[in-house]
């Protein structure tokens, strides 16, 4: 998906995506507003709630998947030019994806979460780890040779790792509980019941019980890489910054005070 990518160019990348989504996100009722004026649903009982309800359904997910698509190439592009897998960045727009249902009530109307059987969305960690991941991706720097990441974080490496794959377990686990609550509810039969639930009630509870501390856990220990590889790097080049398009260079012999050959040219 690319070649080396540096913090900076990552960061605008990635800044104008999310940019570009926050102000649809903002803006959405808005645009609502402009579909209810340009079909003339303004002023007729019902029709332009109902319009509101469809917009909400229909359009916002388009702009999710969309904003979610677009972070696949940089994630990757950067992961691999700090040295670890690339797959590994794909977890930041996974998280995204893990809170959909805020995603897409945010900046809808009210119908939209009462018509898809949302009826309260939890505090968005998935997306604010995301976030942090992100910031992190920006602020990280790029290592100086082709070690591999266990070299180079130690056990520190394999923590966050372990505490990734918890992440995205527990992050399944609370997604597809609920959806299968809520297909319960929209294949429900008229007058029937719901389905039973497929999932175990004390492995959806412990899931649930230990998502904030997996999240907080996880952010401390991509902190501590993130603070590791500025160390790192702060040895290599000028204020531990990436320079140029690769990782830094090594300062020339001839360059060094202690020289006696000449830098450019003969005599």
């Amino acid at each position: 998906m690319g070649g080396y990518m540096t913090g900076s160019q990552f960061g605008v990348k990635v800044g104008w995506r999310a940019g570009i989504f926050l102000a649809l996100t903002i803006g959405f009722p808005f645009i609502v507003y402009g579909l209810i004026v340009a079909t003339g649903a303004r002023g007729v009982g019902g029709a332009s709630g109902a319009l509101a309800v469809v917009a909400g359904t229909f359009l916002k997910p388009i702009f999710i998947v969309a904003f979610l698509i677009s972070l696949l190439s940089p994630c990757w592009r950067r992961m691999r030019s700090l040295g670890l897998p690339g797959f590994v960045g794909l977890l930041a727009p996974f998280l995204f994806l893990m809170d959909w249902p805020y995603l897409l009530i945010v900046g809808t109307h009210w119908g939209v979460a009462f018509s898809l059987g949302i009826w309260k969305a939890s505090a968005p960690l998935y997306a604010m780890i995301a976030l942090a991941m992100l910031v992190a991706m920006v602020v990280a720097s790029s290592p100086s040779d082709d070690g591999s990441p266990g070299e180079r974080f130690g056990l520190v490496g394999w923590i966050c790792g372990i505490l990734a794959i918890l992440l995205v377990v527990v992050a399944l686990l609370n997604w597809g509980s609920m959806v299968l609550m809520l297909a319960s509810i929209w294949f429900r039969p008229p007058g029937g019941r719901p389905a039973p639930m497929a999932l175990p009630a004390l492995v959806i509870y412990w899931s649930v019980l230990i998502k904030p501390f997996v999240c907080v856990a996880f952010c401390a220990v991509m902190a501590l890489m993130t603070f590791m590889s500025r160390k790192e790097g702060s040895g290599h080049s000028p204020g531990g910054s990436e320079t140029g398009g690769g990782p830094a260079m090594q300062s020339s012999p001839a360059a060094s005070p202690g020289s006696s050959r000449v830098a450019f040219g003969r005599r």
